[in-house]
């Protein structure tokens, strides 16, 4: 005996059944291509039609080892994964430059444990925090296109609280950190559009 499916009050032999799935999922992907859904590319473009675009290191006005490089390097990247403009770290020979400052780097305990044998308390979450001022200029007049004075950054990490396999977390946060400011710095520039 053969199996069957019903549909719409048919009966229709189960070999047709994976037969009419696949046409359907045809139909809809015709249908949803022809409404006018697109994937969107994840490109843009610098403002004013400028097409390179400069980013050297920021200034470190902490005692934060590296941070500049840290940042720095993870605004270059990112530029130059989501733009076409030619993007170095100089800033010379450029159409604008992104200048910025940093101008705190913290780390404050969210979270707090205590040793098994002691009444000693500490930190096992932490959230570093980094203020920074940026902005972007056009080489050719000085105009300011954009900036902002007070942009902040947060991200948490957790300490290991084992002595003997201790490793500092904070270092990797702030890698993670500078890699989402990046990704947000660049999308408010490349969405920006001339007046």
């Amino acid at each position: 005996m053969m199996k069957t499916f019903k549909l719409n009050g048919h009966m229709l032999p189960l070999g047709k059944r994976r037969r009419f799935a696949e046409m359907a999922a045809i139909i809809i992907l015709l249908i949803v291509g022809a409404c006018g859904y697109r994937v969107r590319t994840s490109t843009g473009n610098l403002p004013y039609g400028m097409q390179s675009l400069g980013i050297p290191t920021f200034r470190n006005l902490t005692s934060q080892y590296r941070i500049e490089q840290v940042i720095s390097g993870a605004l270059l990247k990112e530029f130059s994964l989501r733009t076409k403009a030619r993007i170095n770290s100089s800033s010379s020979g450029v159409d604008a430059v992104l200048l910025g400052e940093i101008n705190n780097v913290n780390s404050v305990p969210v979270a707090f444990g205590s040793q098994k044998d002691g009444s000693q308390t500490f930190g096992s979450a932490y959230l570093v925090t980094v203020q920074m001022a940026v902005r972007l200029v056009r080489v050719k007049d000085s105009a300011i296109i954009w900036q902002d004075e007070h942009l902040i950054f947060r991200e948490r990490y957790v300490l290991n609280h084992s002595v003997r396999d201790f490793f500092s977390e904070e270092n990797p946060a702030l890698e993670r950190l500078a890699r989402s400011f990046a990704a947000s710095l660049a999308g408010v520039i490349l969405g920006r559009q001339a007046p």
